[in-house]
């Protein structure tokens, strides 16, 4: 009788979105042979209702999730949130979250790296942004970022394959007007082809980024780096495939994954030379600490008691307005690419604060499909559908995304007396905001009324007085950092207990300044990918 052998990949790697979409990219291109494992199956454009008008839907919409496909086996609600409620992305597709995202794509300044040493709080990052860079300009390419440059020191000028789209007719009445302020706004920065490509269709400015591109301007690790990998044969990919624990062999090193197949219920394994995480800054810390042995009994890579710690993301609020210059104008010119403008961060041109950070907005990033004042208009009858219209035309809305102090007593933790269908241990949230949060939230909440009143708006309808947070943007379970005792990588987002286990995700973040966090994790992933490879040819892993 013939035995057969156990197959044994070089890396495995857990979860699809922007981190292990590179990851799988360089790997492959290099020789490696990868095994992708993806929670979720292949999403379909059909199940979206992605052009639908209201109207055409049940209860008008009303209590629709339209992307509810992308959230099986009742993930939203299996998971615990303790302290101040925020907002978490656990999406299951291929692509993860970049199937679905607004395709924002700035870089961090090289202060956002420096935290402690320039203003006492958080930790340094154990590389610079002069590190980085070289990483951020290969990202950006791969990614078609487009943008203009504009020579500021808090947001640096990436290598745009393309200039920005043009504004709206709001964005350029409201930037003239602001600029009174000294606040600039500036063309938006975005992962989205402007011409066609083989496969991928050009934006035509519809407004629907969010809802997944139909056409797939907007870049996505399933129709890109994916198939680029798929292309050298050396990638298998397994959707469905729902990790649940990490093997250690006997000397404590990662030695595969134990993982769920979602449509058979059947547990399954793979088994590789190194293992690499990129599945978000709630999933990658749970399959951590769900991962304990009798080496390992507080969970891998956690001997510090750091896997889950110093959780953060960004503090939000916002509010849709009216511009009084457009009420009852006809500017209709296509709803556009979600939002064309952002205003980077300007707080620390005005003087000295009690708290560290600041904040940037990004503009009219709502569907113009429907009328978002209506619920507020006075009146009723035709009197109030005249209004309704009237308003239209002149939304400028507005959201603001704030730095948050990433805090040892913020952290994800599991609970093994509370499973989720398939008998694994979910997350528990647990998050409060700090001080240094709540004085950035107050002066960033007038700022964004100071932004509409100098734009000259009326119909304000704000998100509330009281922080939102994180909206998908979440970071840092899993923090990078030189000294092992206070982190839970080294700076090539390495395990420091377990060498050949590495986490490429936003977990990895030392600390959250105020951007967007994909295009770091693209960057943070290339990186790590390059020094795996390198690594092996060395024999050192």
């Amino acid at each position: 009788m013939q035995i057969q052998k156990k197959k044994i990949y070089d890396v495995c790697v857990i979860g699809s979105g922007a981190a292990g979409g590179f990851m799988v990219k360089e790997l492959t291109a290099a020789g490696a042979d990868t095994v992708l494992l993806e929670a979720g199956g292949r999403g379909r454009l059909e199940d979206l209702h992605i052009h639908d008008w209201a109207y055409d839907l049940p209860k008008r919409g009303f209590g629709l999730f339209k992307q509810a496909s992308l959230y099986p086996d009742d993930i939203r609600s299996a998971i615990e949130f303790r302290g101040d409620r925020v907002g978490v992305d656990r999406i299951r597709t291929l692509g993860g979250r970049t199937f679905h995202w607004n395709a924002v794509a700035l870089r961090f300044a090289a202060d956002d790296f420096r935290e402690r040493s320039l203003h006492g709080i958080e930790e340094d990052w154990p590389i610079s942004y002069e590190e980085l860079a070289p990483f951020y300009s290969y990202a950006e390419r791969e990614m078609h970022v487009f943008g203009t440059r504009e020579n500021l020191e808090v947001l640096p000028d990436g290598d745009f394959v393309a200039e920005s789209p043009r504004l709206r007719c709001s964005e350029y009445l409201a930037q003239k007007k602001i600029a009174k302020l000294g606040v600039k706004m500036i063309p938006v920065r975005k992962a989205v082809l402007l011409k066609s490509r083989k496969g991928r269709g050009a934006c035509h400015f519809c407004g629907h980024c969010m809802d997944v591109c139909d056409v797939r301007a907007v870049w996505s690790s399933d129709i890109t780096v994916i198939p680029e990998a798929m292309a050298t044969g050396k990638l298998t990919l397994k959707t469905n495939a729902l990790a649940r624990e990490i093997l250690v062999d006997k000397n404590g090193l990662a030695s595969g994954v134990s993982f769920i197949n979602r449509l058979t219920g059947k547990e399954e394994q793979v088994y590789a030379r190194v293992v690499v995480l990129g599945c978000g800054a709630v999933e990658s810390p749970r399959l951590l600490l769900n991962s304990k042995s009798e080496k390992y009994p507080n969970g891998l890579a956690n001997s510090n008691d750091l896997v889950g710690r110093y959780f953060g993301g960004h503090i939000n609020t916002g509010a849709t307005a009216y511009l009084k210059d457009l009420v009852g104008k006809d500017t209709w010119a296509g709803d556009g690419a979600t939002d064309h403008a952002y205003i980077p961060r300007y707080n620390h041109q005005r003087g000295k604060k009690d708290y560290v950070g600041g904040w940037g907005f990004q503009m009219n990033y709502n569907s113009y499909a429907r009328p978002h004042h209506a619920p507020h208009v006075a009146g009723f009858g035709d009197s109030y559908k005249r209004r309704v219209r009237e308003l239209q035309p002149a939304m400028f809305q507005i959201g603001a995304w704030g730095k948050v102090e990433q805090r040892f007593d913020n952290r994800i933790t599991v609970d093994p007396n509370k499973k989720d269908k398939h008998g694994i241990p979910i997350p528990i949230v647990n998050f409060t905001w700090g001080e240094n949060d709540l004085r950035l939230f107050k002066e960033m909440r007038e700022g964004l009324f100071e932004i509409l009143d100098a734009a000259g708006t009326e119909h304000v309808n704000p998100s509330g007085d009281t922080p939102g947070g994180f909206a998908s943007h979440e970071v840092g379970s899993c923090r990078m950092g030189i000294d092992s005792k206070r982190s839970v990588l080294n700076a090539y987002n390495q395990s420091h207990e377990v060498k050949n286990l590495f986490v490429v995700d936003g977990s990895s973040f030392t600390t959250f300044s105020e951007k967007n966090p994909t295009l770091t994790i693209a960057a943070l992933s290339t990186r790590a990918a390059r020094y795996i490879v390198q690594q092996r040819k060395r024999g050192e892993l």
